[in-house]
Order: C-alpha cells, then sequence, then structure tokens
C-alpha cells in the first residue's frame, strides 16, 4: 500500500516519502520540511523496538509542540475505535480509494505544481475551453462536467453519480444514456482545441476518468 500510494501522490505532483514503521520515521523524518503527514493508525508494522501509535502520537506531539504542525491525515480501520490524536487531523475510513485521500490533500494544501501547468484551462465565468490549439465554447452542462471530472483526477465516476452531483438530478434514470451524450459532445470539443481527447477515458461497465 505505501508503495502504490507513493507512486499515486508522485503521479500527482506531490513530493511524496514513505516510512516503514514508527521507528524508521522517528529517526528519518525531517518534521519542519512536512506540508502534510498521512498516518495509517494501525497498519503500519512495528519495528525493532516494538514502537506503536500511542508513542508516536506522544512524540508527534512533542516535535511539534509550540510550533505549526503540518496537515495531519489519519487513516484509521472501518468499525474500529477512534483513539485521541494528540495533533487533530482528518480521518478517512480504510479501505479507501487513493483519490479521496487525493482530495483531502488538494482541500489543505491546494493543488500541486504539475497540475496547475495543464496545456488547458476552464474558464466557468464564459465557459470557455481554451488549448493549445484554440478556444471553444462550452455548453454549462459540458463546463460543470469536465470542472468535476478535473476535480476527481484520476477517480471513476459512475454516470449516476455524474447526474447527482454535477447536475443535481434526482431521478438517474437513462444515466448512461444521456451522460454518454454529453461525454460525445465534449470529447469533440476537446480534439477540436487540444488535438486530443485523450485525457478523458471511458472505463467500461463502470464510468468515466479524467488523467492529466
Amino acid at each position: 500500500m505505501r508503495g502504490a500510494l507513493e507512486t499515486y501522490l508522485g503521479e500527482r505532483g506531490y513530493d511524496a516519502r514513505t516510512f516503514a514503521n514508527y521507528d524508521v520515521t522517528m529517526e528519518q523524518f525531517e518534521p519542519m520540511t512536512a506540508d502534510a503527514l498521512v498516518v495509517d493508525v494501525q497498519g503500519v508494522p512495528r519495528g525493532e523496538s516494538g514502537v506503536g501509535f500511542p508513542q508516536f502520537n506522544q512524540w508527534l506531539a512533542r516535535v511539534y509542540e509550540g510550533t505549526e504542525p503540518p496537515a495531519l491525515v489519519y487513516l484509521l480501520r472501518k468499525g474500529s475505535r477512534r483513539p485521541h490524536f494528540r495533533i487533530s487531523g482528518i480521518v478517512i475510513k480504510k479501505p479507501f480509494p487513493f483519490e479521496k485521500l487525493g482530495e483531502a490533500l488538494r482541500n489543505v494544501l491546494g493543488h500541486p505544481p504539475r497540475e496547475q501547468r495543464r496545456p488547458f484551462e476552464v474558464d466557468m465565468a464564459s465557459n470557455t475551453l481554451r488549448g493549445s490549439v484554440g478556444d471553444i465554447h462550452l455548453t454549462n452542462i459540458e463546463a460543470s462536467l469536465l470542472t468535476y471530472l478535473m476535480e476527481h483526477e484520476g477517480e471513476i465516476l459512475h454516470p449516476r453519480l455524474l447526474l447527482t452531483e454535477v447536475w443535481r438530478y434526482h431521478d438517474a434514470a437513462g444515466a448512461s444514456t444521456l451522460v454518454r451524450a454529453h461525454v460525445s459532445n465534449l470529447r469533440r470539443k476537446m480534439r477540436g482545441v487540444l488535438g486530443s481527447d485523450e485525457q478523458l477515458e471511458t472505463i467500461r461497465g463502470k464510468g468515466y476518468r479524467f488523467i492529466a
């Protein structure tokens, strides 16, 4: 999980580093250089000294006593008792899609520099898609759809979810057909100003995913 998570964050522009256990973390972690810290509360194996989360929790509080701590994200097994966190933070229940963690980090840190260098942008004020080849007008639905997909980069979004979350439809009947039509139009416009629509993936039987 550590390796996959490190790859996921690296692909999204974060400079991520992982540690094998709490012993190694306490020896090698440079507290004042971190913008965020993701802590797996129960899933970290014990090192030679047998240090677990309670000891690490206290150590972390001492390290940041009187100073501003980084953004803390705690990974907690679903159904388990929530410990007393000496430094408050965001709690994500396991199992979880990596994009949920990505969204939490974006909310507290903003988008990493890589994401700000996309070869196009969406101007929501004028519903304009600006790319390397030119500009093109999007409908309200197309602009909202593309923006939502970009905000949830890497996450597979089902048509029913898109109808309810993006366009606030109460009835998701016929979701696949309706969303497919808007995605088709959006793809055509993306090809016109970007030269490609490869950023918008169709995952057969599951939905759509945006990748930078």
